[in-house]
């Protein structure tokens, strides 16, 4: 791989004031009970669970080279390494944490065997469990438990007759000719090294930080990328990003800058760790174009770079493509949350770690927050055909969230916690859960009822139905539940810790409503914070737009970033607000267009 140059410019080189050493040693004792470690059992546990994975790894692509009719010289030259990336990589060590890795297998080897024969020999395996997979996905994966570690297991198919003992997957030259879920997998591993080739002046400072954020998004409901919020790559990056700006910074000063410093982001401006560079390989790069760098968004890319974190490594992305509108709204509160705890933990005189650290890692307050949820309700009869429905549906519910902002809601919360019972409990021998968090946009509603009739027929029908093996057996149910109507499960595990989590929930239920009655002709007066956080910079963007086309000219030719002309975000002009309008296919751009003829299957009352 290529030297990397750093994009921004460390912001603050000097050490942190002297009250962060009392507060390291604090965070460090608090996090000793709140945030611990993989223990050394189970660190030797993964060690062999890995060391198994490549042995039956490594015996499938010789067998199906032997298969192909290759001597066994050959087949046994043919190799096959298998890679890690991630917190395992880095050495997070989170108990309970999941292990990325990838299968590089030579070209003799498809993904189409890979997810036939290698998938029938883990299957067969004693120790392996749980198996799902998802072929049809971008990236195709297989998830399981071996020896209850959970695997995310990725292929890359490489065009080489035989896998390099020493094969280095950070050089650039391994994506030559390879397809492009390949590259994608390939692109866990090759990130997550380049991020800690650029942060180890400070790893241990970074560890501490990425440790206690990624138990934080956790505890406050939003740590799933595929739910439409922020994961692990994420999380790396933009811890990495404020690491960066503060090369000397400690534990707490870090963990405190990068609350402080994403609260106040300039979203759509990047969060971004080395200049993007287009290798000449064919894959598409993040960043390649000036404007894209500065914060002004194409307005047709807008929808999916609400909240650009681009990876270093080469083709660079947004890996933050899936957040929308309405998680987009939920991170920034959480993110708003934390600065404001992490200033208050600043100035405290509280002697006790625990109780000085103890908010900020809160779990959330999800299911006492809204008046009105909604449960949707997977079910299936045949436990391999529910699992995989299952992990199918999970990967849709943002699509459910979008269609849902076409209604006149105020906030759309997605929970991404599932949980392994129903609201429609003896409906089906399998069953599971999420639940959104709604409230009604009463500037935008018509009459007293909110119909989701159409939006959940849509949603069944452009989105569940793609489920490849969908039958009879396998249903998904939408309900409306009050506050009142919560499942007990949602609170706790047993009787007494419900009636404690209810307890508590209501008393903040109360208070809540109490404070949003002072407010709540304010409120009716602010915009929807979805609809906020999109127009914000409305005003500004035609003249950025208008100002920047006739700078160029009506017949220039945009180019490329160039390496050596592209500027830090150091610049104001360059960190602006959001630079875009609010675009016509957005949800918030039109009142609901559930037509009210329709025969209503579904329906949601206000206040009910």
């Amino acid at each position: 791989m290529a030297a990397v140059e750093p994009l921004l410019k460390p912001f603050e080189t000097a050490a942190p004031p002297s009250n962060y050493a009392q507060l390291d040693k604090s965070l460090e004792q608090f996090m000793n009970v709140h945030v611990p470690v993989e223990q050394e059992t189970g660190l030797r546990i993964r060690e062999r669970v890995l060391g198994e994975l490549k042995r039956i790894f490594q015996d499938w692509v010789r067998q199906v080279c032997r298969a192909k009719g290759l001597s066994d010289d050959l087949a046994n030259e043919a190799g096959g390494r298998l890679y890690t990336s991630g917190s395992y990589r880095l050495g997070v060590h989170e108990p309970g944490a999941d292990i990325d890795s990838v299968c590089v297998a030579p070209n003799h080897c498809t993904r189409t065997e890979f997810f036939d024969s290698l998938k029938a020999t883990l299957l067969s395996h004693p120790d392996v469990t749980n198996m799902r997979s998802v072929e049809t996905a971008i990236v195709p994966i297989m998830t399981f438990d071996f020896c209850e570690v959970n695997i995310d297991l990725l292929f890359a198919h490489l065009p080489l007759n035989a896998i390099p003992a020493h094969l280095d997957v950070d050089e650039d030259a391994v994506l030559q000719g390879v397809d492009e879920a390949t590259e994608k997998s390939l692109n866990g591993p090759r990130v997550t090294n380049l991020i800690y080739k650029l942060v180890q002046h400070n790893y241990g400072s970074f560890l501490v930080a990425i440790r206690v954020a990624r138990v934080w998004a956790k505890r406050r409901g939003i740590y799933s990328n595929k739910m439409g919020y922020l994961g692990g790559v994420n999380f790396n990056i933009m811890v990495a990003m404020v690491a960066q700006l503060f090369p000397a910074a400690t534990p707490s000063y870090l963990l405190t800058k990068f609350f402080h410093i994403f609260a106040d982001w300039a979203w759509p401006s990047p969060a971004i760790l080395c200049r993007p560079v287009d290798h000449g390989y064919g894959f598409e790069v993040w960043g390649q174009h000036a404007d894209q760098l500065r914060g002004r968004m194409a307005y047709a890319n807008l929808r999916n770079n609400l909240m650009p974190i681009v990876t270093p490594a080469y083709p660079a992305m947004n890996s933050a493509a899936n957040v929308n509108a309405w998680s987009f709204a939920v991170l920034i509160e959480e993110f708003k949350r934390g600065s404001k705890i992490c200033e208050a933990i600043v100035d405290s005189d509280e002697p006790d770690p625990l109780k000085l650290w103890a908010p900020l890692l809160e779990r959330t307050d999800f299911f006492d927050k809204y008046d009105a949820y909604l449960a949707v309700n997977v079910l299936g009869a045949d436990e391999d055909a529910f699992n995989s429905f299952k992990g199918f549906l999970g990967s849709r519910l943002r699509k459910l969230v979008e269609r849902l902002g076409y209604l006149p809601l105020r906030t759309i919360h997605l929970f991404p916690n599932e949980y392994e019972r129903t609201t429609t409990e003896g409906l089906a021998d399998f069953g599971a859960c999420w639940f959104l968090g709604i409230k009604e946009d009463a500037t935008r509603m018509e009459g007293e009822a909110l119909i989701l009739t159409h939006t959940w027929t849509q949603f069944w029908s452009e989105d569940v139905s793609k489920f490849r093996e969908l039958d009879d057996d396998l249903d998904v149910r939408l309900e409306h539940l009050t506050w009142e109507q919560l499942p007990d499960f949602v609170f706790g595990d047993d009787e007494d810790a419900v009636a404690l989590a209810k307890e508590v929930a209501l008393e903040r239920r109360e208070v809540r409503h109490a404070r949003d009655a002072e407010e709540e002709q304010v409120a009716a007066e602010e915009e929807n914070p979805a609809l906020k956080a999109l127009k914000e910079a409305a005003g500004d963007a035609g003249a950025l737009k208008r100002a920047r086309e006739e700078e160029d000219g009506p017949d220039e030719v945009k180019k490329p970033l160039s390496l050596t002309g592209a500027r830090t975000l150091h610049d104001d002009a360059d960190l602006p607000r959001l630079a875009a309008v609010l675009p016509p296919w957005h949800p918030l751009a039109t009142t609901s267009r559930v037509p009210r003829s329709k025969k209503v299957q579904l329906e949601l009352v206000g206040g009910a």
